[in-house]
């Protein structure tokens, strides 16, 4: 009596204590924990690291250069014939030196700089949405981990209620067998079959223990094997699929290359400047060392570019057909999805009407067949038999309750709702 009662202060501990596990809570730790999600701050860094690059096109630019040369010739006059006497001009030395700082200021870049800002933009938003569909693929993973656990801890129930029951009836068999009035073949028969059935419960027990463990995997976190799994809801799948989203960035990433090829075709409008040290400086005749500058502005416009921009934008055309074909093709399998799924989810409704017809009529079997071995009538084989076709008749109303749970949220996963 003792023990019984610390067995249910025990047992209500636990229960009282048992971690309870949502679907909708194993999704969003999966997605939080899962080393994709990681990508999403990386793609963040680099597109910031790109677009400070882009700003600096129109901070001013600073080259230092230095050159020492040596020419064969250099410009020189002949003025012998020139009948000015004491006239002569110096030629320049052959050995020439120069020391120069330039300058450069982007002024007018025909909007390149901002379509390239524009561009790395769409991109992370693609980059980003990529990782939204690779996440997304996870709350299949995660479901199907959660209704395998669901449906072994509803088989190892069943198991457990049918051992109950043998062992039930193997006392009173033993009973019978030590009075003489039952054969021992009986009760051998009883505890093979219990023997048989604890072997079936460890295996199911395993499995169920080894997808607790994925699962925790997955989510990241420690899950207690007791932990009670809420499985009879349907939550939602968080709205529009990832991959149509996807779809979307990628076509706007693709307008916005076009922006930029015509930008890159614009003029472009820059001033500059040079300040120097040098011989000769920028009179040549002047064969001493000497400092000089100059500014000025200039503009540049490739006016033919072998239609190398042309052929550019035919390649987004063709990279635009792509995007629209692999969306073409996501929608078909979406929807051949959806119509298997919501056959499946017809078919489990239909199939738990049944399973209630014929449990009641399978109870009805089972209670004749135990009076009848009671009574002597039938032999422990037929008995086991009869129960066990009766628990295999809740066992499938059990599986197919968390079958129908499982198609109802895969109908939201296939959906985006």
């Amino acid at each position: 009596m003792i023990r019984l009662i610390l067995g249910l202060i025990l047992s209500g501990t636990i229960s009282a204590n048992a971690q309870e596990m949502k679907l909708a809570d194993c999704w969003q730790k999966a997605e939080q924990t899962y080393p994709r999600a990681k990508d999403r701050q990386e793609y963040e860094q680099i597109a910031n690291l790109k677009m400070s690059n882009l700003k600096t096109a129109y901070l001013p630019r600073v080259d230092a250069n230095a050159q020492a040369t040596y020419q064969s010739d250099v410009t020189h006059m002949d003025l012998s014939n020139i009948p000015i006497k004491g006239l002569s001009i110096a030629s320049p030395d052959k050995d020439q030196y120069k020391l120069t700082v330039d300058l450069s200021q982007l002024i007018w870049d025909g909007g390149q700089v901002t379509a390239s800002r524009k561009l790395e933009l769409a991109g992370l938003t693609a980059d980003n949405m990529q990782v939204a569909v690779d996440l997304y693929a996870l709350k299949g993973r995660v479901t199907q981990l959660f209704y395998g656990i669901v449906l072994k801890k509803q088989q190892f129930k069943i198991q457990e209620a049918l051992k109950a029951d043998l062992l039930q009836k193997l006392s009173k068999t033993s009973s019978g067998v030590r009075n003489g009035a039952v054969l021992k073949a009986n009760e051998l028969l009883l505890k093979a079959e219990i023997v048989k059935l604890n072997q079936e419960m460890a295996s199911t027990e395993s499995d169920r223990k080894g997808l607790v463990d994925a699962l925790a995997v997955l989510v990241g976190s420690t899950i207690s094997y007791s932990s009670n799994f809420v499985w009879d809801e349907a939550p939602s799948a968080g709205g529009l699929r990832p991959e149509l989203e996807l779809f979307k960035s990628q076509k706007a990433r693709l307008d916005v290359a076009n922006e930029l090829y015509t930008a890159k075709r614009m003029p472009k409008v820059s001033a500059f400047g040079q300040v120097g040290y040098g011989k000769p400086a920028l009179n040549m005749f002047n064969s001493s060392f000497d400092s000089f500058y100059y500014v000025g502005v200039k503009a540049t416009w490739n006016i033919f570019d072998w239609n190398s921009t042309k052929r550019d934008r035919q390649t987004l055309r063709f990279q635009q057909n792509m995007v629209d074909t692999r969306q073409a093709m996501f929608e078909q399998a979406q929807k051949m999805e959806l119509a298997q799924e919501s056959k499946s989810l017809s078919k489990y409704e239909n199939l738990l009407i049944t399973d209630e017809e014929l449990i009641i009529a399978r109870e009805e079997v089972a209670k004749l067949y135990s009076v009848m071995y009671d009574n002597g009538a039938i032999d422990a084989a037929d008995y086991v038999g009869r129960q066990t076709e009766l628990k295999q008749a809740e066992l499938n109303r059990e599986m197919h309750k968390v079958m129908l749970a499982f198609s109802r949220v895969n109908v939201n996963i296939i959906n985006g709702k």
